[in-house]
């Protein structure tokens, strides 16, 4: 029944060429944090599907591919990261899928709902996520505790919480904001199908009630939120209120390169 979460990626080399990336030479954190760069700037985090049309989303590794790269669209982490984590195996890299839990702007501990990444490099463990909606590392975080690197202008720290889990924290101008966590005890796959199905069909989920897409560029973000559409360039932040289902079409083709069916 769940074999399709486990199958192979179907094509790699198109994979690597809807990201711009030509080829994989080395299994090192350079080659690593290009391709995560990379899948942050061409795939965009959406959740479309769910919240416009009210779609299953299938976890199927042929399935997502098919939307993915085939159709080109985005979507969320247990699509998003669990595709990356194919194309990391195809590529050759040692990795295995975590549980995580969303604590931005929390006041309580919320239930695990977010799927991450971790990879093993020359003895060492790294935390991998292309599948954030909120502020994201675009290279790969080593799980370390107290260990700080910036990415893109942006500053993330790893600190470790007690025994099981691990902080992720976002150091900006306005201060820090602990944005997740993460457990570093491998997850099957097949565990993300009921979180996905929450996720995408409980009416409490923000995926059911509010439009979501953005993406990473080469000097800053663009999003969607609702029915605002903003730009950060270069420190510059434009907003845009969407006033029509025309003008959203339009600004997701311009902006995300993504073309809804009508």
């Amino acid at each position: 029944m769940h074999e399709q979460l486990y199958a192979p990626l179907p094509n790699k080399e198109a994979y690597l060429e809807r990201i711009s990336i030509k080829a994989v030479e080395q299994l090192n954190l350079e080659d690593l944090n290009a391709l995560i760069l990379a899948h942050q700037c061409k795939i965009p985090f959406e959740n479309l599907d769910i919240y416009e049309y009210d779609k299953d989303i299938n976890l199927g590794i042929a399935k997502l591919f098919e939307k993915v790269i085939n159709q080109k669209r985005g979507g969320y982490c247990f699509e998003l990261n669990a595709l990356f984590m194919a194309l990391l195996q195809e590529c050759g890299f040692d990795v295995y899928a975590c549980n995580c839990r969303i604590v931005r702007g929390k006041d309580f501990i919320p239930p695990s709902l977010h799927r991450g990444t971790l990879v093993r490099l020359s003895g060492q463990l790294w935390f991998v996520d292309v599948g954030y909606g909120g502020p994201m590392p675009a290279g790969a975080l080593l799980v370390e505790d107290g260990y700080e690197i910036t990415y893109c202008g942006q500053t993330f720290k790893v600190n470790r919480e007690d025994e099981y889990w691990w902080t992720i924290i976002y150091i900006s101008s306005k201060g820090s904001e602990t944005i997740m966590q993460f457990t570093t005890m491998p997850q099957e796959v097949v565990e993300f199908v009921s979180p996905n199905e929450y996720c995408s069909k409980n009416e409490m989920s923000v995926f059911r009630n509010v439009r979501l897409v953005n993406r990473r560029t080469s000097k800053g973000s663009l999003a969607i939120t609702g029915d605002l559409f903003t730009e950060i360039s270069e420190g510059r932040r434009n907003e845009k209120k969407i006033q029509s289902p025309e003008e959203l079409n339009q600004i997701l083709k311009d902006y995300f390169n993504i073309d809804l069916p009508q």
